[in-house]
């Protein structure tokens, strides 16, 4: 009983840091949206949405499934000791991506500034921050796996506020472009990592001669157990990238860029909160979750599902309700008058991300039992679904369809998540790596 209740104090304690760290930045978020909107003109913020969509893509080509892979294997390799080999494994295994999505996203932007000459800076200042973002994900991961949520809840918050104050001055310097606004989320991110790298230096924070003696100990056996967890992930970076992004491209396309830096902004503020919220709750849960599916724990594992499952339920379904009865307002509070006139979409959008929440949750059950097919194939269904329930609704309706199609395809991904979630749990999956495999693999 005594271990039950510290466990939990270490999870409430630990889910209050998340928390905090996730409304500093879902503070600075909507200040920072309120800022652009007034500076920058839909057209100039469509542009950068688009292009900011691009490198949120790279990124997660680049990084997404090899860190899905970190947070996985981290409780096995962290009871013996493992951490350093972890992540030196982790960083051997993402230098191919990472240079060969540098490459792609360079010839793609050198193709868009032959086209539009005007934007050659925000072509350079966006390869720069996809650096920075993979840099800064790095870090995140392996604070969220070793749970040191403090730690991850001040970056996130310091990189959360340093974007947009960064960006708003360099277009008060320079005007109301794009490359400007680009270079300003540079630098915030950059401003940050590097803040985060400083503390870590501090005297004590490290046993440097330990991490050393580690890393001598990694061989390309780790690596190569990484990629075989992540390596079914691989495409679900771009099927997210559809899902989540290809609504502005048809807007773009059929309704011409500044509807679509209209509906971006009201997508982004409508959106936002319930993804930090379901992010919030994951950081907390998921780590304890893996770790009582790596140690065997049923029960233990059941619990914690379902009381993550509720916890995201219960919060999305009452920011749904704010948005559909207060969407003047925040759309008031938040953007410039120019954003505004749709604001009742932001209700559609609201609803639909309640059900993404609830489906995102129980994909986690085919995570934790390395079914990643299984998420791969969720995930590709709901992006396949957004894009044909969404372009015939963009092409008849307009921004107004782009918004009515959100929560049909989530709803969609939904009742094929609880399906696979199910079929996962039945069968058991055991995991791939167990304390004993890991010590044995790297000679910890």
């Amino acid at each position: 009983m005594k271990a039950l209740v510290t466990r939990h104090r270490r999870i409430a304690g630990e889910a209050a840091w998340v928390f905090a760290g996730q409304g500093a930045s879902a503070l600075a978020t909507l200040v920072g949206l309120r800022l652009i909107t007034e500076w920058v003109p839909p057209a100039v913020y469509g542009t950068v949405v688009l292009a900011l969509g691009v490198v949120t893509l790279a990124h997660g080509l680049a990084a997404g499934p090899l860190m899905q892979a970190v947070l996985r294997f981290y409780p096995d390799f962290a009871v013996e000791g493992g951490e350093a080999a972890l992540r030196q494994a982790a960083r051997l295994a993402l230098r191919k991506p990472l240079v060969v999505t540098l490459a792609a996203l360079a010839l793609l932007g050198a193709a868009w500034a032959t086209l539009q000459p005007q934007q050659a800076w925000l072509v350079v200042f966006a390869l720069a921050l996809f650096v920075a973002e993979v840099a800064r994900s790095v870090e995140i991961t392996f604070l969220n796996a070793a749970r040191r949520q403090r730690a991850m809840a001040l970056l996130m918050a310091a990189d959360a506020w340093l974007r947009p104050l960064a960006a708003v001055a360099l277009v008060w310097v320079f005007g109301a472009d794009s490359a400007a606004v680009m270079a300003g989320y540079l630098v915030g991110c950059a401003l940050a990592l590097t803040g985060f790298r400083l503390a870590l230096r501090a005297p004590g924070r490290r046993d440097s001669s330990r991490v050393r003696a580690q890393l001598k100990l990694v061989s390309t056996e780790v690596p190569r157990r990484l990629w075989a967890y992540a390596l079914p992930l691989a495409a679900l970076p771009l099927i997210g990238w559809v899902s989540g992004q290809a609504d502005r491209y048809l807007l773009g396309g059929m309704a011409g860029i500044a509807v679509a830096g209209i509906y971006a902004a009201l997508y982004g503020l409508a959106s936002k909160p319930f993804l930090m919220y379901s992010a919030s709750v994951e950081l907390a849960l998921r780590q304890p979750y893996y770790a009582r599916v790596s140690a065997g724990d049923a029960a233990g594992e059941r619990q914690t599902l379902m009381l993550w499952l509720a916890v995201v339920a219960a919060g999305s379904i009452a920011l749904c309700l704010l948005f559909v009865l207060l969407h003047a307002e925040i759309a008031a509070l938040v953007l410039a008058a120019e954003y505004r006139a749709y604001s009742a979409l932001m209700g559609w959008i609201a609803a639909g991300y309640v059900l993404l929440g609830m489906a995102q949750v129980l994909e986690r059950v085919c995570y934790a039992h390395h079914d990643t097919r299984g998420v791969v194939w969720v995930e590709a269904a709901g992006a396949a679904l957004s894009v044909v329930i969404a372009a015939p609704l963009v092409w008849r309706y307009g921004i107004a369809g782009a918004a009515w199609a959100v929560p049909v395809y989530f709803g969609a991904q939904l009742l094929l998540a609880a399906a696979r979630g199910r079929r996962a749990w039945r069968q058991g999956h055991q995991p791939l790596a167990t304390p004993t495999t890991a010590a044995t693999s790297t000679s910890l």
